[in-house]
């Protein structure tokens, strides 16, 4: 699985619904797009036995590195979004985007593309704040029994549907029970997988039974994908719920012009119980639209001109032009929840353990030779310009459990020793041809999607290898269909170009826990790590557990962590108030147009 972040402005649309694709790998779709996801995304540790006060108190987040930049550059004005005045209601963000949404069911998609619009249509039961720390948004306050098998939610009064029915306890019985029947085939079920009932105790409380004490739970939740949504809405449209979208969030649905635009209209009901924005009230803006412009230099004119007010993922090389234009201005985190990364392709180890590679790479010195061969720091200088932090481990640079101590077990830039760990595997040289061995030469297929500085990513990558002996073909495709290819009987790839974006440090079991590449690594010392960390609530202890499974992840070099990147977003002067939140993401709900 690849769980895409989900600021990702280039993701493509991926039709879920009508695909053969398994859950696991629909997972997977989260992190296949051109960062920023979402993936996501999203989600931390359990905060112990601990009740929460009705303001949020839950003191048990996975702390992350948190930081981001919330004053724009590129501005005259000073401040978050350069606001220099009163905000105003009225107005519309118009946000260029390059692909189409799925579906706006939050359980039939994890299509990043999809909750960059449905995060505005539903609100989940918790929260985050700016310290990453949980808050209450639909549940007023929680409490987890000691033994960490129950949950229990006070549910807010007062709150409604955007179709005008009660939230109620029955409601968020009904979200959960959904999205956790196996008639529903919710991609998002198996990242609470020990979720075994949801219930409404009285008119106020609802309790979640868990199989067993599971860490990532309140993190995983605070996510839109377990957004509540309306029942009347879905018993309505049944099916078509996921184009008719009802929650209970800042902004309702308004129209969807399938392969142009999505737009959302104001909730004036709404009431903001997040610590993240200062407004309070219903959002100001009047309409948020999303529109579909494919082509990346056509954002960027869309911005100049004003046809649009907002990239989410602004090209790398474009961020100094935006910085330099007075009209345009960018909000840059100083963290990253995602991670790039090379891997290569396992097959089914047959039972519960093991790790089967193919062929060359099922000798562990033919993958170490491709980690020394690779150029990081110079990818993320010339091609990135900058944009991405240097990660010699699998945890993104901005989650919890992240070090930089795990470069010692890393793989530094050394062409020479690639070419020594070659020979050493029996793979000489042969003239200004590849290497060969048995008469064979060292030919490999390299996979990725075609989004343009991905492909040059690949390209430079593939030029690195080449140096070293390797003859590295590369094939670029639609995201959709590298990750629908990945792992069946006809895929003649041999390693893929990968990312992920998930906030939540259980991505270390996720990406093991697919049925593709990464997710076949599954050697007993490293399963039994990341499992238990999902059973520990202690930070400390979860941190150490993951540095160990790391460990053992690189040496065994099951894959090749390149860099944690950074996602820029860019607005045009006259949006005002926006900042991005402790994981990087936009906060939307102090934003306004200034005339």
């Amino acid at each position: 699985m690849g769980v895409q972040d989900p600021r990702a402005g280039d993701a493509q649309s991926v039709d879920l619904l009508g695909s053969q694709l398994s859950r696991r790998r629909l997972v997977r779709l989260l992190a296949a797009a051109p960062v920023a996801a979402g993936v996501t995304s999203i989600l931390a540790a359990c905060g112990g036995g601990d009740s929460t006060d009705s303001n949020g108190g839950d003191s048990g987040s996975d702390g992350g590195s948190g930081g981001t930049s919330t004053t724009p550059s590129g501005t005259a004005d000073s401040g978050s979004g350069g606001s220099s005045g009163e905000p105003k209601q009225g107005g519309r963000l118009i946000i260029g985007r390059s692909g189409d949404s799925d579906s706006l069911d939050p359980q039939h998609t994890i299509a990043s593309i999809s909750w960059q619009v449905f995060q505005h249509i539903y609100d989940p039961l918790i929260g985050r704040n700016l310290d990453l720390e949980y808050e209450g948004v639909l549940a007023e306050r929680w409490e987890v029994s000691e033994d960490g098998k129950e949950i229990t939610f006070t549910i807010r009064k007062g709150i409604k549907f955007h179709d005008g029915t009660d939230l109620t306890p029955e409601a968020v019985a009904f979200t959960f029970t959904r999205l956790m029947d196996p008639a529903t085939n919710a991609p998002a079920a198996s990242w609470i997988s020990p979720l075994q009932k949801t219930e409404a105790i009285d008119d106020s409380t609802v309790k979640m039974t868990l199989s067993e004490a599971f860490a990532p739970l309140l993190g995983n939740i605070s996510s839109a994908y377990f957004g509540i949504i309306s029942p009347a809405a879905v018993e309505k449209y049944g099916e078509d719920f996921g184009q008719n979208p009802v929650g209970t969030g800042p902004y309702k649905f308004k129209e969807w012009i399938a392969g142009e635009s999505i737009t959302l209209e104001r909730n004036p009901d709404y009431q903001n119980f997040r610590t993240t924005s200062e407004n309070k009230g219903a959002p100001y803006l009047d309409e948020i639209v999303f529109r579909n412009i494919p082509e990346e230099q056509t954002q960027v004119a869309s911005m100049e001109t004003g046809e649009i007010n907002c990239l989410l993922s602004v090209p790398p090389h474009q961020v100094k032009n935006f910085q330099d234009n007075p009209d345009l201005q960018v909000y840059i985190p100083e963290a990253s929840t995602s991670i790039a990364f090379i891997e290569f392709h396992m097959m089914d180890p047959g039972e519960e353990y093991g790790q089967v590679y193919k062929p060359p790479f099922d000798d562990v010195r033919v993958r170490q030779a491709v980690a020394y061969a690779i150029n990081a720091d110079e990818i993320i200088e010339s091609v990135l310009d900058g944009l991405a932090t240097r990660n010699y481990g699998p945890m993104p640079t901005g989650n919890y459990g992240y070090t930089p101590d795990i470069k010692e077990f890393g793989y530094d830039y050394d062409p020479e020793k690639a070419k020594s760990l070659l020979e050493e595997a029996g793979w000489v040289a042969s003239g200004n041809g590849p290497r060969q061995k048995d008469g064979q030469p060292l030919e490999v297929l390299l996979w990725t999607w075609n989004a343009s500085t991905q492909e040059r990513v690949a390209q430079v990558i593939q030029n690195q290898l080449n140096q070293v002996g390797f003859d590295v073909k590369l094939e670029t495709m639609e995201v959709a269909t590298v990750l629908a290819r990945l792992g069946q009987p006809d895929d003649p790839s041999h390693f893929d170009l990968m990312s992920w974006g998930w906030s939540e440090s259980d991505l270390l079991y996720m990406m093991t826990d697919t049925e593709n590449g990464i997710g076949w690594y599954r050697p007993k010392e490293y399963r039994d790590l990341v499992e238990e960390a999902r059973r520990v609530n202690e930070l400390e202890e979860r941190g150490r557990l993951y540095f160990e499974a790391m460990k053992i992840m690189l040496r065994d070099c099951a894959m090749v962590p390149l860099w944690s990147p950074v996602n820029v977003v860019g607005t045009r002067a006259e949006v005002k108030g926006m900042k991005l939140d402790g994981q990087g993401y936009p906060i939307y709900h102090d934003i306004y147009i200034e005339s």
